[in-house]
């Protein structure tokens, strides 16, 4: 196996615990500084991968290889990270996406309960005009739960680790070509 591969899934495994420590520890809300750190371990992953890679390297390659050994730590560390915040999410952590969904609806029910806000928002959007605030919460849930399901949270972590890693490497690869690597 690739020392690129080895690295991904190294930094996986740490984002993995991080997480898991979190809740642990009695993080309600750990969605953001978890995202924060998610982040920060897919770009030390990719670096870590892509400099390691290059030490072990004879020759010296082109910025295309670098790019690619880079995505090569990206991908399985974006795989493992995506795969376990579906079941985190699913099985783990299971109250906070109820806690979300109630958390948005509070909102938008707070919202429209504000005297003439309703009927503002009903001439705005003629979409809605036939509707009752009764219809329209129900149709926001329904939204809000698809979007903060955790198959919905997969395939955006999943889509969103790809993009960033895809950036990371490229990013990595000009750093360590023009200033590192010199």
């Amino acid at each position: 196996m690739r020392i690129s591969i080895k690295v991904g899934l190294l930094f996986a495994a740490l984002w993995i615990v991080i997480k898991l420590s979190m809740f642990g520890f009695g993080m309600l809300d750990s969605q953001i500084p978890g995202t924060l750190t998610n982040i920060f371990c897919l770009l030390a992953a990719i670096s870590v991968g892509l400099f390691m890679s290059k030490l072990r390297r004879e020759e010296k390659g082109s910025a295309l290889t670098d790019i690619k050994e880079g995505m090569s730590a990206g991908l399985p560390y974006t795989l493992i990270v995506s795969i376990f915040i579906y079941f985190f999410y699913g099985s783990i952590d299971a109250q906070f996406t109820e806690h979300k969904i109630s958390e948005r609806l509070a909102g938008i029910e707070k919202t429209i309960e504000i005297p003439g806000k309703w009927e503002k928002f009903k001439r705005e959007h003629t979409d809605f005009e036939t509707y009752s605030k009764v219809q329209y919460m129900k149709e926001e849930k329904e939204k809000i739960e698809a979007a903060n399901s955790p198959k919905a949270i997969f395939v955006m972590s999943l889509l969103g680790g790809l993009m960033l890693g895809t950036f990371y490497s490229i990013l990595v690869t000009a750093i360590f070509r023009k200033i590192v690597f010199r």
